[in-house]
Protein backbone atom coordinates (compact mmCIF):
# COMPACT_ATOMS: atom_id res chain seq x y z
CA UNK A 1 0.00 0.00 0.00
CA UNK A 2 2.68 2.31 0.36
CA UNK A 3 4.03 1.84 -2.55
CA UNK A 4 0.71 3.08 -3.87
CA UNK A 5 0.38 6.20 -2.03
CA UNK A 6 3.80 7.33 -2.98
CA UNK A 7 2.91 6.79 -6.84
CA UNK A 8 -0.25 8.86 -6.24
CA UNK A 9 2.24 11.44 -4.42
CA UNK A 10 4.10 11.79 -7.68
CA UNK A 11 1.74 11.45 -10.20
CA UNK A 12 -1.48 13.57 -9.37
CA UNK A 13 -1.29 16.80 -11.40
CA UNK A 14 -3.40 19.92 -10.47
CA UNK A 15 -6.81 19.25 -12.53
CA UNK A 16 -6.59 20.58 -15.74
CA UNK A 17 -10.06 22.64 -17.10
CA UNK A 18 -11.85 20.52 -18.97
CA UNK A 19 -14.18 23.09 -20.68
CA UNK A 20 -12.57 24.55 -23.00
CA UNK A 21 -13.74 28.35 -24.94
CA UNK A 22 -14.78 27.37 -28.52
CA UNK A 23 -16.02 30.77 -29.41
CA UNK A 24 -16.92 34.63 -28.30
CA UNK A 25 -18.45 37.72 -29.65
CA UNK A 26 -17.17 39.84 -29.85
CA UNK A 27 -13.91 37.31 -30.86
CA UNK A 28 -10.60 38.20 -29.09
CA UNK A 29 -8.55 40.44 -30.42
CA UNK A 30 -11.58 42.05 -32.73
CA UNK A 31 -11.89 46.06 -33.34
CA UNK A 32 -15.39 46.81 -33.72
CA UNK A 33 -16.85 50.31 -34.12
CA UNK A 34 -20.40 49.86 -32.53
CA UNK A 35 -20.27 49.14 -28.65
CA UNK A 36 -21.68 45.86 -28.00
CA UNK A 37 -24.79 45.36 -25.71
CA UNK A 38 -23.50 42.12 -24.18
CA UNK A 39 -20.10 39.61 -24.50
CA UNK A 40 -20.91 35.81 -25.16
CA UNK A 41 -18.58 33.17 -24.30
CA UNK A 42 -19.46 29.43 -25.72
CA UNK A 43 -17.32 26.28 -24.32
CA UNK A 44 -17.57 22.78 -25.52
CA UNK A 45 -19.29 22.10 -21.94
CA UNK A 46 -22.01 23.00 -19.96
CA UNK A 47 -20.05 25.07 -16.85
CA UNK A 48 -21.54 26.33 -13.78
CA UNK A 49 -21.12 30.56 -13.00
CA UNK A 50 -19.04 31.77 -10.31
CA UNK A 51 -21.06 34.52 -8.42
CA UNK A 52 -18.84 37.74 -9.73
CA UNK A 53 -16.42 35.79 -11.33
CA UNK A 54 -17.17 36.82 -15.10
CA UNK A 55 -16.76 40.25 -15.89
CA UNK A 56 -15.80 43.04 -18.83
CA UNK A 57 -13.26 45.80 -17.59
CA UNK A 58 -11.45 48.56 -19.83
CA UNK A 59 -7.98 48.74 -19.78
CA UNK A 60 -8.29 51.46 -17.76
CA UNK A 61 -9.93 49.58 -14.92
CA UNK A 62 -13.49 50.83 -15.11
CA UNK A 63 -16.01 48.01 -14.47
CA UNK A 64 -18.12 47.57 -18.14
CA UNK A 65 -20.91 45.46 -16.96
CA UNK A 66 -24.54 46.09 -16.77
CA UNK A 67 -25.70 43.15 -14.18
CA UNK A 68 -24.70 39.77 -13.12
CA UNK A 69 -23.65 37.01 -16.25
CA UNK A 70 -26.33 34.42 -17.00
CA UNK A 71 -26.17 30.89 -18.48
CA UNK A 72 -27.81 30.15 -21.92
CA UNK A 73 -30.69 27.62 -21.25
CA UNK A 74 -28.26 24.54 -22.76
CA UNK A 75 -25.79 25.95 -20.24
CA UNK A 76 -22.63 26.34 -22.57
CA UNK A 77 -22.94 29.89 -23.32
CA UNK A 78 -22.11 33.00 -20.36
CA UNK A 79 -24.16 36.20 -21.65
CA UNK A 80 -22.34 38.99 -19.49
CA UNK A 81 -24.83 42.51 -19.85
CA UNK A 82 -22.84 45.51 -20.59
CA UNK A 83 -23.37 49.16 -19.97
CA UNK A 84 -25.05 50.79 -22.82
CA UNK A 85 -22.72 53.86 -25.11
CA UNK A 86 -19.85 52.10 -23.86
CA UNK A 87 -16.61 55.02 -24.90
CA UNK A 88 -14.06 54.33 -27.57
CA UNK A 89 -11.01 52.03 -26.20
CA UNK A 90 -9.82 48.71 -25.23
CA UNK A 91 -11.63 45.93 -22.99
CA UNK A 92 -11.05 42.61 -21.13
CA UNK A 93 -13.39 40.01 -20.27
CA UNK A 94 -12.82 37.69 -17.57
CA UNK A 95 -14.25 34.45 -16.49
CA UNK A 96 -13.97 31.76 -13.80
CA UNK A 97 -16.13 29.07 -13.98
CA UNK A 98 -16.55 25.26 -13.00
CA UNK A 99 -16.65 22.67 -15.75
CA UNK A 100 -19.70 20.16 -16.15
CA UNK A 101 -17.18 17.71 -14.00
CA UNK A 102 -16.48 20.03 -11.21
CA UNK A 103 -13.48 21.54 -12.31
CA UNK A 104 -12.68 25.13 -12.41
CA UNK A 105 -11.84 26.94 -15.49
CA UNK A 106 -10.26 30.19 -15.96
CA UNK A 107 -9.28 32.53 -18.86
CA UNK A 108 -9.96 36.13 -20.66
CA UNK A 109 -10.44 37.45 -23.70
CA UNK A 110 -9.99 41.45 -25.56
CA UNK A 111 -11.39 43.69 -27.81
CA UNK A 112 -11.49 47.24 -28.90
CA UNK A 113 -14.33 49.62 -29.37
CA UNK A 114 -13.41 52.07 -32.31
CA UNK A 115 -9.75 51.01 -31.93
CA UNK A 116 -7.47 47.45 -31.78
CA UNK A 117 -7.82 45.95 -28.80
CA UNK A 118 -5.07 45.81 -26.25
CA UNK A 119 -2.96 43.67 -24.29
CA UNK A 120 -5.03 40.13 -23.41
CA UNK A 121 -5.21 40.12 -19.76
CA UNK A 122 -4.09 37.56 -17.97
CA UNK A 123 -6.73 34.95 -16.53
CA UNK A 124 -7.36 35.22 -13.06
CA UNK A 125 -4.68 33.88 -10.54
CA UNK A 126 -5.16 30.75 -9.34
CA UNK A 127 -4.82 30.99 -5.41
CA UNK A 128 -5.88 27.37 -4.92
CA UNK A 129 -3.45 24.64 -6.60
CA UNK A 130 -2.30 22.96 -3.61
CA UNK A 131 -5.97 22.49 -3.38
CA UNK A 132 -6.66 21.08 -6.11
CA UNK A 133 -3.48 18.54 -5.82
CA UNK A 134 -4.37 17.46 -2.41
CA UNK A 135 -8.11 16.60 -4.04
CA UNK A 136 -6.55 14.87 -6.85
CA UNK A 137 -4.77 12.68 -4.21
CA UNK A 138 -7.75 12.33 -1.77
CA UNK A 139 -9.30 11.22 -5.11
CA UNK A 140 -6.41 8.47 -5.34
CA UNK A 141 -7.24 7.60 -2.24
CA UNK A 142 -10.26 7.03 -2.36
CA UNK A 143 -9.71 4.23 -5.40
CA UNK A 144 -7.11 2.60 -2.83
CA UNK A 145 -10.06 2.50 -0.36
CA UNK A 146 -12.45 0.96 -2.53
CA UNK A 147 -10.09 -1.98 -3.31
CA UNK A 148 -9.83 -2.73 0.29
CA UNK A 149 -13.13 -2.08 1.60
CA UNK A 150 -15.82 -3.23 -1.38
CA UNK A 151 -13.49 -5.91 -3.47
CA UNK A 152 -11.68 -7.05 -1.11
CA UNK A 153 -14.17 -7.36 1.58
CA UNK A 154 -16.15 -9.03 -1.22
CA UNK A 155 -13.67 -11.29 -2.50
CA UNK A 156 -12.92 -12.74 0.95
CA UNK A 157 -16.63 -13.02 1.80
CA UNK A 158 -17.63 -14.81 -1.08
CA UNK A 159 -14.66 -16.81 -1.66
CA UNK A 160 -12.25 -17.38 0.97
CA UNK A 161 -14.53 -16.65 4.17
CA UNK A 162 -11.73 -17.85 7.09
CA UNK A 163 -9.70 -15.02 6.01
CA UNK A 164 -11.86 -12.65 7.91
CA UNK A 165 -11.02 -14.24 11.28
CA UNK A 166 -7.12 -12.97 10.27
CA UNK A 167 -6.36 -9.97 12.04
CA UNK A 168 -4.48 -8.95 8.83
CA UNK A 169 -7.49 -9.34 7.03
CA UNK A 170 -9.22 -6.74 9.41
CA UNK A 171 -7.02 -4.40 9.69
CA UNK A 172 -6.81 -3.71 5.81
CA UNK A 173 -10.24 -3.85 5.51
CA UNK A 174 -10.48 -0.76 8.10
CA UNK A 175 -7.51 0.71 6.85
CA UNK A 176 -9.61 0.82 3.44
CA UNK A 177 -12.85 2.00 5.17
CA UNK A 178 -11.07 5.22 6.69
CA UNK A 179 -9.36 5.46 3.58
CA UNK A 180 -13.05 6.24 1.78
CA UNK A 181 -14.38 8.08 4.85
CA UNK A 182 -11.07 10.52 4.78
CA UNK A 183 -10.80 11.31 0.99
CA UNK A 184 -14.76 11.57 0.77
CA UNK A 185 -14.33 14.26 3.71
CA UNK A 186 -11.51 15.90 2.68
CA UNK A 187 -12.78 16.49 -1.38
CA UNK A 188 -15.91 17.78 0.30
CA UNK A 189 -13.92 19.83 2.39
CA UNK A 190 -11.48 20.96 -0.90
CA UNK A 191 -13.73 21.48 -3.53
CA UNK A 192 -15.20 25.07 -2.31
CA UNK A 193 -12.52 27.21 -2.11
CA UNK A 194 -11.20 26.53 -6.00
CA UNK A 195 -14.22 27.27 -6.99
CA UNK A 196 -13.74 31.00 -5.07
CA UNK A 197 -10.62 31.36 -6.05
CA UNK A 198 -9.70 31.44 -1.98
CA UNK A 199 -6.68 28.70 -0.54
CA UNK A 200 -6.18 26.70 2.70
CA UNK A 201 -7.87 29.75 4.86
CA UNK A 202 -11.43 29.19 3.09
CA UNK A 203 -11.81 25.24 3.44
CA UNK A 204 -14.29 25.51 6.93
CA UNK A 205 -15.86 29.01 5.46
CA UNK A 206 -19.92 28.75 5.12
CA UNK A 207 -19.38 30.29 1.54
CA UNK A 208 -16.59 27.80 0.59
CA UNK A 209 -19.32 24.97 2.20
CA UNK A 210 -22.23 26.39 0.48
CA UNK A 211 -21.08 26.70 -1.91
CA UNK A 212 -19.94 23.02 -2.05
CA UNK A 213 -23.24 21.72 -1.14
CA UNK A 214 -24.95 23.86 -4.00
CA UNK A 215 -23.16 22.01 -6.80
CA UNK A 216 -23.51 18.75 -8.15
CA UNK A 217 -20.20 17.26 -6.99
CA UNK A 218 -21.80 18.18 -3.45
CA UNK A 219 -24.39 15.99 -3.42
CA UNK A 220 -22.36 13.59 -4.96
CA UNK A 221 -19.90 13.84 -2.04
CA UNK A 222 -22.69 13.69 0.62
CA UNK A 223 -24.34 10.26 -0.86
CA UNK A 224 -20.69 8.93 -1.05
CA UNK A 225 -20.23 10.08 2.81
CA UNK A 226 -23.41 7.96 3.46
CA UNK A 227 -22.74 4.98 1.55
CA UNK A 228 -19.24 4.60 3.55
CA UNK A 229 -21.30 4.76 6.67
CA UNK A 230 -23.39 1.65 5.17
CA UNK A 231 -19.88 0.03 3.66
CA UNK A 232 -18.87 0.47 7.84
CA UNK A 233 -21.42 -1.08 9.16
CA UNK A 234 -21.89 -3.85 6.74
CA UNK A 235 -18.09 -4.84 7.51
CA UNK A 236 -18.70 -5.04 11.13
CA UNK A 237 -21.68 -7.40 10.32
CA UNK A 238 -21.29 -11.19 10.24
CA UNK A 239 -25.13 -11.62 8.94
CA UNK A 240 -26.08 -12.99 5.86
CA UNK A 241 -27.36 -10.32 4.10
CA UNK A 242 -24.28 -7.95 4.74
CA UNK A 243 -22.77 -9.13 1.62
CA UNK A 244 -25.42 -8.02 -0.31
CA UNK A 245 -25.65 -4.40 1.49
CA UNK A 246 -21.95 -4.32 0.69
CA UNK A 247 -21.81 -5.28 -2.82
CA UNK A 248 -24.96 -2.56 -3.27
CA UNK A 249 -23.04 0.20 -1.28
CA UNK A 250 -20.09 -0.75 -3.55
CA UNK A 251 -21.65 -0.22 -7.16
CA UNK A 252 -23.48 2.96 -5.52
CA UNK A 253 -20.09 4.19 -4.68
CA UNK A 254 -18.58 3.26 -7.82
CA UNK A 255 -21.69 5.47 -9.28
CA UNK A 256 -20.70 8.39 -7.39
CA UNK A 257 -17.69 8.02 -8.86
CA UNK A 258 -18.49 8.30 -12.40
CA UNK A 259 -21.07 10.65 -11.86
CA UNK A 260 -17.87 13.15 -10.77
CA UNK A 261 -16.13 12.63 -13.55
CA UNK A 262 -15.68 12.42 -17.81
CA UNK A 263 -18.96 9.88 -18.42
CA UNK A 264 -21.05 12.58 -17.21
CA UNK A 265 -19.75 15.03 -19.81
CA UNK A 266 -20.34 14.52 -23.82
CA UNK A 267 -22.26 12.25 -25.81
CA UNK A 268 -24.12 8.93 -24.40
CA UNK A 269 -23.94 10.46 -20.69
CA UNK A 270 -25.92 7.64 -19.31
CA UNK A 271 -24.45 4.96 -21.06
CA UNK A 272 -20.78 6.11 -20.45
CA UNK A 273 -21.41 6.36 -16.97
CA UNK A 274 -23.14 3.19 -16.67
CA UNK A 275 -20.39 1.65 -18.27
CA UNK A 276 -17.93 3.59 -15.80
CA UNK A 277 -19.45 2.88 -12.97
CA UNK A 278 -19.03 -0.88 -14.37
CA UNK A 279 -15.29 -0.10 -15.06
CA UNK A 280 -15.00 0.88 -11.52
CA UNK A 281 -16.89 -2.23 -9.66
CA UNK A 282 -14.26 -4.48 -11.82
CA UNK A 283 -11.24 -2.70 -11.21
CA UNK A 284 -11.62 -3.18 -7.57
CA UNK A 285 -12.76 -7.12 -7.16
CA UNK A 286 -9.87 -7.51 -9.38
CA UNK A 287 -7.47 -5.21 -7.35
CA UNK A 288 -8.85 -6.40 -3.99
CA UNK A 289 -8.48 -10.22 -4.79
CA UNK A 290 -5.26 -9.97 -6.07
CA UNK A 291 -4.26 -8.34 -2.31
CA UNK A 292 -6.36 -11.06 -0.04
CA UNK A 293 -4.32 -13.63 -2.14
CA UNK A 294 -1.05 -11.84 -0.90
CA UNK A 295 -1.62 -11.26 2.08
CA UNK A 296 -4.12 -13.85 2.96
CA UNK A 297 -4.97 -16.65 1.38
CA UNK A 298 -1.59 -17.69 -0.22
CA UNK A 299 0.77 -17.39 2.82
CA UNK A 300 -1.82 -19.29 4.66
CA UNK A 301 -3.01 -22.38 2.68
CA UNK A 302 -1.52 -21.93 -0.85
CA UNK A 303 -2.90 -22.15 -4.00
CA UNK A 304 -5.45 -24.53 -3.14
CA UNK A 305 -8.94 -23.76 -4.47
CA UNK A 306 -8.22 -20.96 -6.49
CA UNK A 307 -10.53 -21.80 -9.41
CA UNK A 308 -13.20 -19.67 -8.44
CA UNK A 309 -11.08 -16.83 -8.32
CA UNK A 310 -9.37 -17.67 -11.77
CA UNK A 311 -13.11 -17.20 -13.07
CA UNK A 312 -13.79 -14.03 -11.59
CA UNK A 313 -10.68 -12.66 -12.38
CA UNK A 314 -10.82 -13.38 -16.25
CA UNK A 315 -14.55 -11.98 -15.65
CA UNK A 316 -13.06 -8.38 -14.45
CA UNK A 317 -10.33 -8.36 -16.64
CA UNK A 318 -12.92 -9.47 -19.42
CA UNK A 319 -15.06 -6.55 -17.91
CA UNK A 320 -12.43 -3.97 -17.79
CA UNK A 321 -11.40 -4.38 -21.66
CA UNK A 322 -14.79 -3.87 -22.97
CA UNK A 323 -15.85 -1.18 -20.85
CA UNK A 324 -12.00 0.48 -21.29
CA UNK A 325 -12.36 -0.20 -24.94
CA UNK A 326 -15.59 2.19 -24.92
CA UNK A 327 -14.43 4.83 -22.83
CA UNK A 328 -11.38 5.08 -25.20
CA UNK A 329 -13.33 5.44 -28.21
CA UNK A 330 -16.00 7.97 -26.57
CA UNK A 331 -12.48 10.08 -25.41
CA UNK A 332 -9.51 9.78 -27.64
CA UNK A 333 -10.53 10.98 -31.31
CA UNK A 334 -8.82 10.53 -33.39
CA UNK A 335 -6.26 7.42 -33.16
CA UNK A 336 -3.76 10.23 -33.28
CA UNK A 337 -4.58 11.59 -30.08
CA UNK A 338 -3.38 8.59 -27.99
CA UNK A 339 0.21 9.65 -28.76
CA UNK A 340 -0.18 13.71 -29.10
CA UNK A 341 -2.38 14.64 -26.07
CA UNK A 342 -1.69 13.88 -22.45
CA UNK A 343 -4.33 12.12 -22.26
CA UNK A 344 -3.98 9.82 -24.85
CA UNK A 345 -0.42 9.14 -24.05
CA UNK A 346 -1.26 8.29 -20.00
CA UNK A 347 -4.19 6.15 -21.15
CA UNK A 348 -1.79 4.15 -23.14
CA UNK A 349 0.64 3.79 -20.24
CA UNK A 350 -2.59 2.42 -18.38
CA UNK A 351 -3.56 0.25 -20.98
CA UNK A 352 0.37 -1.12 -21.51
CA UNK A 353 0.23 -1.75 -17.25
CA UNK A 354 -3.24 -3.52 -17.38
CA UNK A 355 -1.67 -5.84 -20.53
CA UNK A 356 1.56 -6.44 -18.53
CA UNK A 357 -0.76 -7.66 -15.53
CA UNK A 358 -2.70 -10.21 -17.89
CA UNK A 359 0.35 -11.38 -19.21
CA UNK A 360 2.11 -12.06 -15.86
CA UNK A 361 -1.44 -13.76 -14.98
CA UNK A 362 -1.27 -16.21 -18.36
CA UNK A 363 2.25 -17.45 -17.44
CA UNK A 364 0.99 -17.98 -13.65
CA UNK A 365 -1.51 -19.97 -15.33
CA UNK A 366 1.17 -21.91 -17.60
CA UNK A 367 3.54 -22.54 -14.46
CA UNK A 368 2.60 -24.43 -11.81
CA UNK A 369 4.03 -24.45 -8.39
CA UNK A 370 3.10 -22.07 -5.33
CA UNK A 371 6.39 -19.95 -5.22
CA UNK A 372 5.42 -19.25 -8.70
CA UNK A 373 2.27 -17.79 -7.77
CA UNK A 374 2.91 -15.95 -5.16
CA UNK A 375 5.11 -13.42 -7.14
CA UNK A 376 3.30 -13.39 -9.87
CA UNK A 377 0.43 -12.30 -7.97
CA UNK A 378 2.55 -9.79 -5.92
CA UNK A 379 4.25 -8.14 -9.12
CA UNK A 380 0.55 -8.11 -10.21
CA UNK A 381 -0.57 -6.17 -6.99
CA UNK A 382 2.22 -4.06 -7.66
CA UNK A 383 0.87 -3.16 -10.86
CA UNK A 384 -2.45 -3.31 -9.68
CA UNK A 385 -1.56 0.03 -7.59
CA UNK A 386 0.44 1.47 -10.77
CA UNK A 387 -2.46 1.50 -12.48
CA UNK A 388 -4.71 3.27 -9.47
CA UNK A 389 -1.84 5.85 -9.49
CA UNK A 390 -2.04 6.18 -13.41
CA UNK A 391 -5.92 6.53 -13.28
CA UNK A 392 -5.92 8.87 -10.68
CA UNK A 393 -3.55 11.18 -12.91
CA UNK A 394 -6.09 10.63 -16.01
CA UNK A 395 -9.16 11.80 -14.85
CA UNK A 396 -7.44 14.92 -13.74
CA UNK A 397 -6.18 15.56 -17.33
CA UNK A 398 -9.32 16.92 -20.10
CA UNK A 399 -10.20 14.24 -22.86
CA UNK A 400 -7.62 13.69 -25.59
CA UNK A 401 -10.87 14.50 -27.73
CA UNK A 402 -11.18 18.20 -25.87
CA UNK A 403 -7.72 18.99 -26.81
CA UNK A 404 -6.54 17.42 -29.66
CA UNK A 405 -6.03 20.02 -33.21
CA UNK A 406 -2.23 19.54 -33.76
CA UNK A 407 -1.00 22.71 -35.84
CA UNK A 408 -0.41 21.79 -40.01
CA UNK A 409 1.46 22.72 -42.68
CA UNK A 410 -0.38 23.20 -46.51
CA UNK A 411 0.59 24.24 -49.78
CA UNK A 412 -1.71 26.08 -51.81
CA UNK A 413 -0.56 26.66 -55.92
CA UNK A 414 -0.04 30.42 -57.54
CA UNK A 415 0.48 29.43 -60.78
CA UNK A 416 4.67 28.75 -60.69
CA UNK A 417 5.13 29.86 -57.23
CA UNK A 418 3.61 28.80 -53.94
CA UNK A 419 1.22 29.92 -51.09
CA UNK A 420 3.25 27.99 -47.72
CA UNK A 421 0.30 28.51 -45.36
CA UNK A 422 0.85 26.86 -41.72
CA UNK A 423 -2.03 27.27 -38.63
CA UNK A 424 -0.85 26.70 -34.98
CA UNK A 425 -3.90 24.52 -34.05
CA UNK A 426 -6.23 23.05 -36.03
CA UNK A 427 -8.39 22.52 -32.71
CA UNK A 428 -11.85 24.49 -33.20
CA UNK A 429 -11.62 28.12 -31.65
CA UNK A 430 -8.80 31.06 -32.03
CA UNK A 431 -6.16 30.22 -34.36
CA UNK A 432 -3.34 31.74 -35.77
CA UNK A 433 -2.79 31.31 -39.96
CA UNK A 434 0.48 31.90 -41.48
CA UNK A 435 1.31 32.68 -45.38
CA UNK A 436 4.29 33.25 -46.98
CA UNK A 437 4.58 32.90 -50.95
CA UNK A 438 7.44 31.13 -52.01
CA UNK A 439 9.08 31.22 -55.29
CA UNK A 440 9.54 27.86 -57.85
CA UNK A 441 12.76 27.33 -55.82
CA UNK A 442 11.35 27.60 -52.33
CA UNK A 443 12.79 30.66 -51.57
CA UNK A 444 10.50 33.38 -49.82
CA UNK A 445 9.17 36.20 -52.08
CA UNK A 446 7.82 39.94 -51.27
CA UNK A 447 4.36 40.34 -51.80
CA UNK A 448 1.93 43.28 -51.49
CA UNK A 449 -0.99 41.55 -49.49
CA UNK A 450 -2.54 38.49 -48.41
CA UNK A 451 -6.75 38.61 -47.52
CA UNK A 452 -8.84 35.39 -47.14
CA UNK A 453 -12.07 33.81 -45.98
CA UNK A 454 -13.16 30.72 -44.52
CA UNK A 455 -15.20 27.97 -45.14
CA UNK A 456 -17.02 24.79 -44.24
CA UNK A 457 -19.90 23.30 -45.94
CA UNK A 458 -19.73 20.86 -42.86
CA UNK A 459 -20.33 23.32 -40.99
CA UNK A 460 -22.72 25.26 -43.00
CA UNK A 461 -20.37 28.43 -42.84
CA UNK A 462 -20.07 29.78 -45.97
CA UNK A 463 -17.79 32.66 -45.20
CA UNK A 464 -15.93 34.40 -42.24
CA UNK A 465 -13.09 36.82 -43.00
CA UNK A 466 -9.28 36.22 -42.05
CA UNK A 467 -7.22 39.80 -41.60
CA UNK A 468 -3.90 39.46 -42.38
CA UNK A 469 -1.11 41.74 -41.26
CA UNK A 470 2.61 41.59 -42.36
CA UNK A 471 4.39 39.77 -39.50
CA UNK A 472 8.41 38.55 -39.64
CA UNK A 473 10.16 38.93 -43.18
CA UNK A 474 8.07 37.82 -46.03
CA UNK A 475 5.49 35.99 -43.47
CA UNK A 476 1.68 37.36 -43.34
CA UNK A 477 -0.14 36.15 -40.13
CA UNK A 478 -3.88 36.06 -39.31
CA UNK A 479 -5.53 38.90 -37.21
CA UNK A 480 -7.87 37.07 -34.51
CA UNK A 481 -9.26 33.70 -37.07
CA UNK A 482 -11.61 31.70 -35.40
CA UNK A 483 -13.05 28.39 -36.90
CA UNK A 484 -15.63 27.71 -34.24
CA UNK A 485 -17.02 24.32 -35.12
CA UNK A 486 -15.41 21.62 -36.54
CA UNK A 487 -14.94 19.60 -40.02
CA UNK A 488 -13.67 20.04 -43.17
CA UNK A 489 -12.45 23.89 -43.64
CA UNK A 490 -11.30 25.53 -47.08
CA UNK A 491 -9.11 28.68 -46.84
CA UNK A 492 -9.65 30.64 -49.59
CA UNK A 493 -6.91 33.36 -50.00
CA UNK A 494 -5.78 36.19 -52.31
CA UNK A 495 -2.53 37.01 -52.67
CA UNK A 496 -1.18 40.01 -54.81
CA UNK A 497 2.05 40.42 -55.69
CA UNK A 498 1.74 43.79 -57.50
CA UNK A 499 -1.01 46.06 -58.75
CA UNK A 500 -1.54 43.75 -61.93
CA UNK A 501 -0.76 40.37 -60.00
CA UNK A 502 -3.19 38.71 -58.11
CA UNK A 503 -3.61 35.04 -57.60
CA UNK A 504 -6.64 33.15 -55.92
CA UNK A 505 -5.84 29.64 -54.44
CA UNK A 506 -7.85 27.36 -51.74
CA UNK A 507 -5.90 25.52 -49.19
CA UNK A 508 -8.27 22.42 -47.23
CA UNK A 509 -7.81 21.16 -43.48
CA UNK A 510 -9.76 19.25 -40.62
CA UNK A 511 -10.81 21.08 -37.79
CA UNK A 512 -11.35 19.06 -34.75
Amino acid sequence: MAVAFAILGLTAAPAHAHAVLVASSPIDGARVETPPTVVTLTFDESVRLIPDAAQVISMTGEPATAGPAHLSDDGTTIVIPLRPHLPRGSYAATWRVVSADGHVVAGSISYGIGQDAGAQLPPPADHSAALTLTSDVARGVLYVGLVLATGMALGCRMLWPWTLALKRTTALLVAGWAAIVVATVAQFLLQGPPSLDLGWAAVFTRDALANTLSSRTGVLLVVRAALAMAIGIALRSRRRGATTVLAVCAAGTALTVALDGHASVGAQPWLAVAVTTVHVLAMTVWLGGLVALCVAVLPTRGADDLRRWSLIAVGCVSVLILSGTYQAWRQVRPVAALWSTSYGITLSVKVAIVATMVALAYLARRRSGPNTLRRTVIAELVLGMAVVAVTTALVTLPPARATYGPPVSLSAPLDDRTAAVHLDTTRRGPTTISVTALDAHGHPIRVVSVSGTLSSQDAGIASLAVRFEPSVADQWSSSHAVVPLPGSWTLHLVVEFSTADAITTTAHFRVW
